[in-house]
């Protein structure tokens, strides 16, 4: 179930119309929440860069928040990068949800070698990799791991993941389907701007590019869900009913 927040006094209610499609979106036979990582300390006291984060104040901060948001929800699963900016955002959500969360690789973000850089370094760095031709996109960044071998990694994660709740892909000439579960099911994924953006697109069946995180771009602590919608006889498909949520952190003042 996701929580909304209370309807000012004086407005009216909502019609059939209305409440036929909200009942509609607490019935999902299928639901993962995706939650991106909290505001990450890539300088550590001033100095160089480090390759694993964690969370400053505020991204701690953002972290409860975001926990105490989710913790109303229905949650059956908790998948976490092994990432330590993830790991510290998946923290108080697992907490307030009693579910011990499941470390999986697969949700770890792209390979990037960057430690000890200076800022003005890391930007320069970055940069310069976005000025090369497009086709070299598919390189990933320089010296790091390649998109297609992060797309393969990511989308192999999510398979294995669904697997585990009995939810399976067919390929049905040019469109993905997906086998409805037995039972209902929510899960919750705590990762990154690219690993989730990269789920998104998978699951949304949208061809790939070597730079999702900048079509589905996600900010800091902001959380997007899919569900799944049975299409007919032919099994069910993801639909993207939120995207980039970011009140919790407006409501705090951490945005």
């Amino acid at each position: 179930m996701t929580a909304s927040p209370p309807r000012p006094k004086g407005h009216p209610e909502p019609a059939a119309q209305a409440r036929r499609e909200a009942r509609l979106r607490e019935e999902a036979l299928a639901r993962i929440v995706f939650l991106r990582h909290g505001e990450p300390d890539w300088f550590p006291g001033g100095g160089p860069s480090v390759d694993d984060a964690g969370l400053t104040a505020r991204g701690h901060a953002q972290a409860e928040a975001a926990a105490s948001l989710l913790a109303g929800q229905r949650l059956d699963a908790l998948y976490v990068s092994p990432m330590r900016r993830a790991q510290e955002t998946a923290a108080p959500w697992a907490r307030a949800s009693g579910l011990a969360p499941v470390t999986m690789d697969a949700l770890a973000e792209i390979g990037i070698q960057t430690p000890h850089m200076s800022q003005p370094e890391v930007d320069h760095f970055f940069m310069e990799a976005m000025r090369r031709p497009l086709d070299r996109h598919w390189d990933g960044w320089p010296n790091g791991e390649s998109f297609h071998d992060f797309h393969s990694r990511v989308t192999r994660g999510i398979h294995q993941i669904l697997g585990r709740h009995a939810m399976h892909p067919e390929r049905k000439g040019e469109f993905t389907v997906w086998q409805l579960p037995p039972r209902p099911f929510s899960l919750g994924i705590v990762a990154h701007g690219g690993t989730n953006a990269v789920l998104l697109t998978h699951l949304l069946d949208v061809a790939p590019v070597p730079w999702e995180w900048i079509r589905f771009e996600s900010e800091l602590a902001a959380y997007s869900v899919l569900q799944v919608r049975p299409l007919g006889q032919h099994g069910g498909v993801w639909s993207l009913t939120r995207f980039n949520e970011v009140a919790h952190l407006e409501v705090a003042g951490l945005r």
